[in-house]
């Protein structure tokens, strides 16, 4: 679906394509217990499973209902975290977005600035009238990010999504591109 994989650049990030050479680091990410603890499946095992998310992000892609980016440095090419759209509603204009990163990495305000480049690209090119995000309960920092983006909480779905072992309650967080337009003119 994208002819050319689309690579942002920010002022201290590039997000590009995840491959398959980014499996060690993304099951570096995926199997730390306190990364994982708000995601929606228990911790990697083994470096296979992130070798099928790549597999999976990749025809995501191809098929044009998502699209995913690694996070990395500028001037390092090291997968440090994930970015994307989950979820691209054409036909309603709206997509799905989630992030994870190291914990290294964290309140360095790298997912803020991947996000701002993500948000950007939908929608300029994907042609995005909304964006949501669902945060579990409790993710805090999540939530503060979104709200300073400029997200506003819609609702809370109680036990909204099963986790591999119990259901769990999710909060929804969208913004409209005219929104996003005004506040970043």
């Amino acid at each position: 679906m994208f002819p050319t994989f689309p690579r942002l650049h920010t002022e201290r990030l590039v997000l590009r394509q995840i491959v398959p050479s980014d499996a060690d680091d993304l099951f570096g990410i995926f199997s730390d217990a306190e990364i994982m603890h708000y995601w929606s499946c228990r911790p990697y095992t083994s470096v296979e499973q992130a070798h099928k998310l790549i597999e999976s992000m990749e025809l995501t892609a191809d098929n044009g209902i998502g699209i995913h980016w690694a996070i990395t440095l500028a001037g390092d090419d090291r997968l440090i975290g994930k970015c994307g759209y989950n979820e691209w509603r054409k036909v309603h204009r709206r997509g799905d977005v989630s992030y994870l990163l190291a914990r290294d990495f964290w309140e360095q305000g790298i997912v803020s600035e991947a996000l701002r480049a993500m948000l950007d690209y939908g929608f300029s090119s994907m042609n995005l009238h909304s964006v949501e995000a669902g945060v579990t309960p409790g993710n805090d920092a999540s939530t503060r990010m979104l709200e300073r983006l400029g997200f506003r909480l819609e609702g809370h779905l109680r036990e909204s999504f099963w986790a591999e072992d119990r259901f769990v309650d999710s909060l929804i967080y969208s913004l409209l591109r005219q929104e996003w337009k005004s506040a970043h003119t």
